[in-house]
């Protein structure tokens, strides 16, 4: 189905060639004498940052051929729009569609579920929240005497509230009153069901356990904290105009993407703070189902039905959205696809203003013939481990 608003886990392998900018600037080293007999100095190693600025693969060891291999391959999607890849801190590749550089902002899509849910914990350890086993009705009044009384927050993060998938939120108007009434199907806890209204829960939770509504404490608590201006980013409304999406709706920069990005592939610790629970975090990044954490997507043997050269978590969205994350090798991978929206058409919902990457990947309700084909992420996994080697 074209422009399916519901789930993101088919990725099919792209045929067609790379484009725009580059990756690292070439081997490391210094001058030397200008004499056969005496050898380059060996490039000068750097130690882990924050700052995400840009370095020479050889200065972290690595090769600059790996990354290009990398940077072609995510390439092969003729509808990408941008590919930066971070190792300990720096940013070792880069890459942008034609008229594209670091600068421009791409979309989330379901992206943004793993940055809501990451306010979850932010709100455990400030203690609005008692912990991840608490009743959501507890915050959801609305649910109080009914079948869903039980479902706690965990049910929702793990994607096992009992709601089915095709629900069309997109198109409701009041969107998080939508997530609230939608109904229940199965027992919670149980089934593992991808599930954009059960999302929107963390709209009205947030709100009403901290009394800051959504995009107010994720600016606060997470995006300053790891430099990102909110001025510069766009934060999507429902068709209400009032009620913040948590299911989708962050427009940022790909170095933006890749803090958040880093903050989770270092236990949720930026520059010496804290920002989100370690526990937390690792609840995230490991499976609590098959191949789902704490709205975060786990690729392992599971996902792929074949066992991974390495263990890498995700966060992925519509149209191929993804911030990979490998904790154990300190490394970030964000791709985003090319994306049609001026800010000055604000960010509220509408048929006429949404977060466009349909027309690049042809999936739109309108277009014709076979959607643009993306990259085979199980090769790029084997390329990841390549780079590392």
């Amino acid at each position: 189905m074209k422009f399916n608003f519901l789930f993101i886990l088919s990725i099919v392998v792209g045929m067609s060639g790379c484009g725009g900018g580059g990756s690292g600037s070439g081997s490391g080293g210094g001058g030397g004498s200008g004499s056969a007999n005496v050898p380059d100095p060996p490039a000068r190693q750097l130690d882990p940052t924050w700052t995400l600025q840009a370095a020479d693969p050889a200065e972290l060891n690595l090769n600059t051929s790996d990354v290009d291999a990398i940077l072609n391959h995510i390439f092969t999607d003729q509808a990408v729009q941008s590919a930066v890849l971070v190792r300990n801190g720096w940013v070792i590749g880069q890459r942008f569609s034609p008229g594209v550089d670091i600068s421009t902002l791409g979309t989330s899509w379901s992206v943004a579920k793993s940055f809501y849910a990451a306010l979850i914990g932010v709100a455990l350890e400030e203690g609005w929240l008692t912990d991840l086993d608490q009743p959501a009705s507890e915050f959801l009044s609305e649910w109080v005497g009914t079948d869903k009384e039980a479902v706690t927050i965990r049910d929702i993060l793990e994607m096992r509230a009992g709601y089915g998938a095709d629900s069309g939120i997109y198109y409701e108007t009041d969107q998080s009153t939508f997530a609230i009434d939608f109904p229940k199907t199965r027992q919670q806890g149980t089934t593992f069901e991808y599930s954009d209204p059960t999302s929107q829960l963390l709209e009205p939770i947030i709100l009403r356990s901290t009394g800051m509504d959504a995009h107010a404490y994720l600016t606060e608590k997470i995006l300053l904290p790891i430099g990102i201006d909110p001025n510069l980013i766009g934060m999507w409304l429902d068709r209400t105009g009032t009620n913040p999406l948590t299911y989708m709706g962050l427009d940022m920069t790909p170095l933006d993407m890749a803090r958040f990005g880093l903050l989770y592939a270092r236990n949720g610790e930026w520059d010496g703070n804290q920002i989100v629970p370690g526990s937390y975090v690792q609840a995230s990044l490991a499976a609590q189902t098959d191949f789902y954490g704490l709205h975060w997507w786990v690729l392992n043997s599971a996902f792929f039905a074949q066992e991974p050269p390495i263990l890498i978590s995700a966060a992925l969205g519509l149209n191929g959205q993804q911030i990979y994350v490998w904790p154990a090798e300190d490394l970030v991978l964000v791709v985003q696809t090319q994306y049609e929206h001026s800010a000055n058409q604000g960010y509220v919902l509408s048929d006429s203003n949404f977060p466009n990457t349909c027309t690049a990947r042809n999936a739109c309700p309108n277009s014709t013939g076979a959607e643009v084909a993306s990259y085979n992420q199980f090769a790029l996994m084997s390329l990841l481990a390549e780079l590392v080697d």
